[in-house]
């Protein structure tokens, strides 16, 4: 809403306790990140449950939440965002660009912004049959070398479609370009794709 807009946060009261309130959402749905003192989560979940249960709050699990990022083209730490992938080999040039302000691997990160990458992270759709990409799977160009390999990857409900991020050779970052991603011994089709495939401009989430 205008009185709370998305990317912006602030420190509020949920049933007695202080806690900060983010408006952002991983999952690519119209919410909020709520930070409270750890003491507080019980007392707050409780409060958020008996007050939501009228209009149909229910629990969801990390597969879901997995399924929905990925769905949005998030990024997570551990797959796609680890300490062996630099910034730009992770894909992230916006939260780059245009920085003034010196931080530790500034002068490298430049360096490497004029040199060639050996790995880049890309968004992919997949021609799954009845399984889905996980991570840890092949990726194969066309005349059978592995260039990478798939990093996660799930099943979008939403947009019904196999999705998956990859580590592979910079040559075929560009959006259109394809190659197989070997799944239970079966090469499967992935073609990158060049914005999330559920709502690309954010619009549910500027509610």
């Amino acid at each position: 809403s205008a009185e709370f807009p998305w990317l912006t946060g602030r420190d509020i009261r949920v049933a007695g306790h202080e806690l900060r309130a983010l408006r952002v959402s991983y999952v690519g749905e119209l919410g909020w990140e709520l930070h409270p003192q750890i003491g507080a989560m019980r007392a707050l979940y409780d409060a958020l449950w008996e007050r939501g249960r009228s209009v149909g709050l229910a629990n969801y699990g990390l597969y879901a939440v997995n399924s929905m990022r990925i769905e949005k083209g998030y990024k997570a730490w551990s797959s796609e965002l680890t300490n062996e992938l630099t910034l730009l080999e992770a894909d992230m040039p916006r939260f780059f660009a245009g920085k003034k302000d010196d931080f530790i691997g500034k002068s490298a990160t430049l360096a490497q912004a004029q040199s060639p990458r050996p790995i880049k992270i890309v968004y992919v759709e997949v021609d799954a049959a009845d399984a889905d990409a996980r991570g840890g799977e092949p990726v194969i160009a066309a005349d059978g070398r592995c260039i990478g390999l798939i990093t996660s990857g799930a099943y979008g409900h939403r947009v019904k479609k196999s999705l998956a991020f990859a580590s592979i050779e910079p040559a075929y970052e560009s959006p259109g370009s394809r190659f197989d991603v070997l799944l239970q011994g079966e090469r499967r089709r992935a073609t990158v794709l060049a914005v999330p495939a559920f709502d690309p401009d954010n619009a549910r989430m500027r509610v």
